[in-house]
């Protein structure tokens, strides 16, 4: 694969990803507004409701889909790629977000490799149902209100064949989760977060370790994420470097 492909590779699974939660949820549609990926999951947090640009399209395109996403009423955001910021940016900003000071790389793993052991005392495991309430235990101790975490984290997505969840532990406590979500031959990495008291002990590496090799296990060539600033040099170590980049803009208050 060339770097264009990597790139639509990680696109596609970005995307993917979007187009997952609104699957599993009760309240949500995808849309392509004049080539404007649109999403509302019905969740009332930014990041699962928005307008993704990846390609040229038109400012009319980006108003309009930014104005159906209003009308949802959600909280939301907008993922523009580089290269399209100058010209649409604009856009974004009228419509009433404002620029993240970050910027928001997607990533490409290639080839995948096996995962090396985790650090002493971590261990992860996969989600079933037995274990569920231990991902939702972390996610309210990571910020998210419990019924939200019940809405996003459905029993059903753990019967989805492109999807696996994880729990990282530390000590034999859960103190961390990631995500995997397969589409086509790529994977993608979600989810990762660890609670702030078991931070740097290892537990967000062997997470993401967990999620790469479910990407190995299902035999797919590329595993993709998307990264913040702050874990950007976790997923360097790994392996991961970027072949886009996006700006996010969000919510002004």
């Amino acid at each position: 694969m060339d770097e264009a492909e990597l790139a639509a590779a990680g696109t596609a699974n970005f995307l993917g990803s979007f187009a997952k939660l609104v699957e599993h949820g009760d309240a949500g549609e995808v849309r392509d507004v004049g080539g404007v990926f649109a999403f509302v999951t019905g969740h009332p947090i930014s990041l699962f409701n928005g307008c993704v640009v990846t390609e040229q399209v038109s400012a009319g395109a980006l108003e309009d889909a930014l104005a159906w996403v209003r009308e949802h009423d959600v909280p939301h955001r907008a993922w523009i790629v580089d290269g399209l910021v100058e010209e649409l940016g604009s856009v974004a900003l009228e419509a009433g977000l404002r620029r993240g000071p970050e910027p928001y790389p997607n990533m490409v793993l290639r080839p995948v490799p096996e995962a090396p052991a985790p650090a002493e005392g971590v261990s992860v495991v996969a989600v079933d149902r037995s274990s569920l309430n231990a991902l939702l235990d972390v996610s309210v101790a990571l910020g998210m209100p419990r019924d939200l975490a019940e809405r996003v984290f459905v029993p059903g997505l753990l019967d989805d064949p492109d999807v696996r969840l994880f729990v990282g532990s530390l000590d034999g406590r859960p103190a961390g989760t990631s995500l995997a979500i397969r589409t086509g031959e790529t994977s993608g990495v979600y989810n990762v977060g660890t609670v702030p008291v078991a931070r740097r002990r290892g537990v967000a590496s062997a997470a993401t370790w967990a999620a790469v090799s479910a990407g190995r296990e299902w035999g797919c060539d590329v595993v993709v994420l998307q990264s913040t600033a702050m874990a950007l040099s976790l997923y360097e170590a790994i392996g991961f470097r970027r072949v886009a980049t996006y700006a996010m803009f969000m919510p002004a208050v």
